[in-house]
Formats: C-alpha cells, sequence, structure tokens
C-alpha cells in the first residue's frame, strides 16, 4: 500500500538468511532504516555503495549477494546512476537488479529497457500527485 511496501517486499522476494544485497549508499531513508534493521535481523548483510560506481559496482559483488538495488534519480541527491553498467555487472554474476524508478517514472526511464529485472514505484508521488491516495508498485 506504500512505496516502502513496495520495497520491502520486492527485496524479500529474493534473499534469505546468509544472503548479501548491495544498496545504493543514497537510498530513501525508510528504505535504509528496513535494511539496517529489518534485513539484519533476518541474517542478511547489507553493503551501502556510492550511487557513482558504475561498472565498479562488480568488485563489490560477493558470491552470496542476490540483489543490487539502485534509486536512479537519488532521493535527495538526484544523482543519476549508470544502471546498464551496473546491471550487465549484476547479471553476469547472476545477481539480480532492482531499482526504485520513483523519481524517473515508466515515463522518462523505461527501467527494462535498461537492464532492471524489478522497477519499483512510489507511485504516491508521480503517479498519484502527492495528494490523496498512498500507493506502491512493484513490477516485472
Amino acid at each position: 500500500s506504500s512505496g516502502l511496501a513496495a520495497i520491502s517486499v520486492a527485496m524479500l522476494a529474493f534473499v534469505s538468511a546468509g544472503d548479501h544485497v548491495l544498496v545504493a549508499d543514497t537510498v530513501y531513508g525508510p528504505c535504509r532504516i528496513f535494511c539496517d534493521r529489518v534485513l539484519k535481523r533476518f541474517g542478511v548483510e547489507v553493503t551501502f555503495y556510492d550511487p557513482l560506481i558504475g561498472a565498479g559496482i562488480a568488485e563489490l559483488i560477493r558470491p552470496n549477494t542476490k540483489v543490487v538495488y539502485c534509486e536512479s534519480p537519488g532521493s535527495l541527491t538526484f544523482e543519476i546512476q549508470d544502471i546498464p553498467a551496473i546491471a550487465a555487472a549484476a547479471h553476469a554474476r547472476g545477481v539480480k537488479v532492482l531499482h526504485d524508478n520513483t523519481w524517473g517514472t515508466p515515463y522518462f526511464f523505461p527501467s527494462f529497457k535498461h537492464g532492471v529485472d524489478v522497477s519499483i514505484h512510489a507511485a504516491t508521488k508521480y503517479i498519484v500527485g502527492h495528494s490523496d491516495a498512498m500507493l506502491g508498485a512493484i513490477v516485472t
């Protein structure tokens, strides 16, 4: 029913205890709290990476890495990640790419054309217009 619910459910669909997740260091604050508290409690290790890392993400991928979680543009800093380079590096190692595309929207940044496996949206923002509903969307 919310963007954070969409983020949480999408991540939990791909990870189990003992897994590792890479998350952009500038993610939406509640997402970071979810990673630091909930995923940690479930035995999932999280590494926060520089969102401008691009193909360098390959150096951070471990044998137990299951997900690279991107957020581009970043929630507060609006940096643009090199999603195609990150997706290529992740897919080469069998890692799924989840992308919070709330600010890019499906119209401005078609995630799937750039290698993303799961596109997540806090539909409360652009799609609804910040006024009368709280929605989250997971698109595959």
